[in-house]
């Protein structure tokens, strides 16, 4: 069974065990009251009971089959909270016709606290997270026995309206342990971090620092340009814009959507000088999967200060990665991006672009309803000479998956992530889903009849390359269905295997009860926290560590390391055969991801849900190296905000 079956499941028995014995109580309450209701037979109680003692069986079963990353904080809560619940709850209606003389007696008590162990074993469902820790547990536990005790006194000494007040008790109490569970993980304000080696302690058990004297990540950029140098200036606005289809929509822009197309060569120098002409919120530029110097990152509060209205900002950083890449602000993402505030960057080999390729960036975005082929909201025809091969560069500037087809033509995965990907079989009606944030290269020789690109869920944008001299379709492109293309078994396995980690990590992310900006909400949680309470990942220049990524929640997490590109080893436990290098990563619900990160790139980076409201919502962490600190804030006093 698939993991997020396994999980989703089990949160339906949670519930229906907790609301099955808190039926046998109010049953038994009923028949204990003098005007009890003759629609309720006498069995009613013990028929719940049988029903929540069975789901109790079938919940503690499932998880004990279960991938133990998946299932540690899951099996904790229902071992300790819904197995005792459930056996206490049996017990309240076994023994009373066996021990007549006393047992009777307990019987309102014991399902009291049957009815309250399981209902806090269903709490822990949407508030313990993993790593799950025995404080958390402990606490709701508590709160669950004290709110049993209250009621139970309740019902030894004839309370008035007992049942209602009984209840009241109940919910109260078990509301303010699963609301103190969340806390715990949790967050008030955002405080900055970073700051005269604030994160240095964490790294004290496992590594030596190496730093004598602290870096700064704004001394942390590259020497002088050593090849050509790219200029650019981007202007960024708050605008209407009309599109070809003739809609028009409020967007921000860096002067068209998409922003600019920016290309270079292998070992120049691109310098892009950002201009905020009208962007209220300011602005910045991150290079989305360019492994810039950390000064160059673009994230406010960490590697610079937001880039207000009137203000400027220039970036410069050499040009060593080839490949398909893309930029945006990372002030205030979560708002400011989706409005149009992106375009693409491309780097072409030291050799130069092939003439005899047609070569097309293109940047797919949604904005207002429509979706953007490029800069087409409607069907974009490209004419290409039957028999020349093509290049289309797929970007995915959205904040969710995306799912592309490929109709009327055969097709090679020719690079993920900006990263070469050789060796890569041939491939027809095969669904691409592509990570928001990520960037698929597919190479195609043209043929004498259109070929067809289209992307799930799009009302008309399209791609459509049309050999000389073919009309256009007169209709828009269809998505076709197909199987989705198999990254663990796609392309030549690598020419050397992975080296050996100097250490791993895991990392758990879900949705939980947590306080995010003093707000109770089901946030985006990294092991059980929301940001800023989540430990960073401290590591040492030339270190390699071996990350895995559960997904424990119900959400497709695209998750995206600043800076650096990793190796990855496995999905769902699958050896990947190639030499894959991805930065944006799409952990789908119950996946497993194993990746290696070398530490090549020093700095303090994020890492985070390139879905950019789950990132708003807790799940951001940082990446960073020992030894380096930053100047820059974003606390209550400061005008940045990285999402």
């Amino acid at each position: 069974m698939a993991g997020s079956a396994v999980l989703g499941i089990d949160l339906i028995l949670a519930a229906a065990c907790a609301a099955a014995w808190i039926g046998a109580l109010a049953a038994a309450v009923l028949r204990r009251s003098p005007t009890a209701p003759g629609w309720l037979p006498a069995w009613a109680s013990a028929g719940a009971a049988a029903l929540g003692m069975s789901l109790g069986s079938v919940r503690v079963g499932l998880l004990l089959a279960a991938v133990p990353a998946l299932v540690g904080d899951r099996l904790l809560g229902a071992t300790a909270l819904t197995a005792p619940g459930c056996l206490t709850g049996l017990a309240a209606v076994v023994l009373p016709p066996l021990i007549p003389r006393w047992a009777p007696q307990l019987k309102l008590p014991a399902l009291a606290l049957a009815a309250t162990l399981t209902t806090a074993g269903f709490l822990a469902v949407v508030t313990l997270g993993t790593p799950a820790g025995w404080l958390p547990a402990a606490v709701l536990a508590a709160v669950a026995l004290l709110g049993a005790a209250a009621a139970a006194t309740g019902f030894a000494r004839g309370w008035r309206h007992r049942a209602i007040k009984a209840a009241g008790v109940l919910g109260v109490a078990l509301i303010a342990g699963s609301l103190a569970v969340a806390w715990m993980d949790s967050r008030a304000a955002a405080p900055s971090a970073f700051h005269a080696g604030s994160h240095h302690s964490t790294l004290a058990s496992t590594t030596t620092s190496t730093d004598a004297t602290p870096r700064g990540v704004d001394t942390l950029r590259a020497g002088a340009p050593q090849g050509p140098v790219r200029d650019y200036t981007l202007h960024a606005r708050s605008e209407r814009v009309t599109l070809d289809s003739g809609q028009t929509v409020d967007a921000l822009t860096f002067g068209s959507l998409p922003g600019p197309a920016l290309r270079a060569t292998e070992g120049d120098t691109v310098r892009v000088t950002l201009v905020n002409d009208s962007v209220p919120d300011g602005v910045t530029l991150h290079w989305h999967g360019y492994d810039v110097p950390n000064a160059m990152d673009g994230v406010p509060g960490v590697t610079q200060d937001a880039v207000m209205p009137g203000q400027s900002f220039t970036y410069e950083f050499p040009a060593v990665q080839t490949g398909t890449y893309w930029y945006h602000t990372h002030q205030n993402a979560a708002a400011n991006e989706p409005l149009g505030l992106y375009g693409s960057l491309v780097v072409d080999p030291a050799d130069g672009r092939d003439p005899s390729v047609a070569d097309l960036a293109v940047p797919v975005h949604t904005i207002g309803g429509a979706t953007l082929f490029g800069g087409h909201a409607g069907v974009w025809t490209e004419t290409v000479a039957a028999g020349r091969q093509v290049r289309v560069r797929l970007i995915n500037t959205d904040q969710l998956t995306q799912r592309f087809s490929v109709a009327g033509a055969a097709f090679r995965l020719a690079a993920v992530d900006g990263g070469e990907l050789p060796g890569g079989a041939e491939l027809a009606q095969t669904v691409l889903p592509l990570a928001a944030g990520g960037r698929y290269d597919v190479v195609l020789t043209m043929p004498e009849h259109p070929v067809q690109m289209a992307v799930e869920g799009s009302r008309g944008g399209a791609l459509v390359l049309a050999p000389d001299g073919t009309p256009a379709p007169a209709s828009v492109p269809r998505f076709v269905q197909g199987p989705e293309i198999d990254l663990a078994g796609y392309g030549a396995p690598a020419a050397q295997p992975a080296p050996a980690p100097d250490r791993t990590v895991a990392y758990t992310v879900d949705r939980l009860l947590r306080f995010v900006d003093g707000v109770p909400r089901f946030a985006f949680t990294v092991d059980g926290a929301v940001y800023p309470n989540i430990p960073p990942l401290v590591v040492r220049e030339g270190e390699r560590v071996q990350v895995t990524v559960v997904n424990r929640s119900s959400e497709v997490h695209p998750m995206h390391p600043h800076g650096h590109h990793v190796r990855v080893l496995s999905i769902d436990g699958r050896a990947v055969a190639a030499d894959l290098r991805m930065d944006s990563l799409d952990v789908r619900p119950g996946q497993i991801w194993t990746v290696l990160l070398t530490a090549d790139n020093p700095g303090i980076w994020m890492d985070h849900c390139h879905n950019l409201q789950h990132a708003r919502e807790g799940m951001v962490f940082h990446l960073a190296y020992d030894g380096v600190e930053t100047p820059f804030r974003h606390d209550a006093g400061s005008a940045n905000r990285p999402e």
